[in-house]
């Protein structure tokens, strides 16, 4: 019985190290591949006076800062500098900007703004309603749509609602692309620092292994 487990420890103290090998390798790929995909799209952090500024008028918080200040004026290389400004300087200004145009926090998405822009839609539609009780439905709600398309609309509640329109075709969708593009290389290059890890492991793992099987059969 001792033999064949002595046997099973050689068998895979050769393979463990072969396979640790092999995963180190795809981690310093996958590490070096995100680094070049970043440095193409010459996404630079913002400078240490920026980041000052941009807490004073509350662009980013304080917490957001802690993050950032380490990388000031870093052209982003890596997947942890990546998740660092997509959720700590990205993320941050499309909340400022939908907070901005009196987006309640909870609704401070892509989905939310829209849901948000519907409930202001109804509430428009009450009040063309109420000033032109002639109409029917479906000339209220015709009325409505063209109120919003009017940027010279009388009514204050239209120019909201198109200005939230507008907010979320341009600050949350183009921010989500941009978080997306960048949270997506951030788990590449986690995996990859996970693969290097868990190959160290492995050849740790196999060379005790190999190591141990031949003392046991001095013993």
């Amino acid at each position: 019985m001792q033999q064949g487990y002595r046997a099973m420890a050689r068998v895979f103290g050769v393979v463990f190290p072969i396979v640790g090998a092999a995963a180190i390798v795809g981690g310093k790929f996958a590490e070096h591949f995100v680094a070049g995909q970043l440095r193409s799209e010459e996404i630079t952090m913002p400078g240490a006076e920026d980041i000052e500024r941009e807490v004073g008028i509350g662009l980013v918080s304080e917490q957001d800062a802690t993050r950032l200040r380490p990388h000031a004026g870093m052209t982003l290389s890596s997947g942890d500098q990546a998740r660092i400004y997509a959720d700590h300087y990205v993320l941050s200004h499309m909340i400022f900007a939908a907070e901005k145009a009196g987006v309640p926090r909870d609704k401070a998405t892509y989905a939310g703004v829209g849901d948000f822009a519907q409930e202001l839609t109804l509430e428009l539609r009450d009040e063309v309603r109420r000033d032109n009780p002639e109409l029917g439905p479906g000339e209220v709600n015709a009325l409505a749509r063209a109120e919003i398309n009017d940027p010279e609309s009388d009514y204050s509640l239209a120019r909201r609602i198109k200005s939230l329109h507008e907010l979320r075709a341009e600050n949350f969708f183009m921010g989500n692309s941009i978080r997306g593009m960048l949270l997506n290389a951030y788990g590449w290059w986690l995996l990859g620092q996970i693969a290097k890890w868990a190959g160290c492991g492995l050849i740790g793992l196999g060379a005790a292994l190999f190591g141990g099987s031949w003392l046991g059969r001095r013993d």
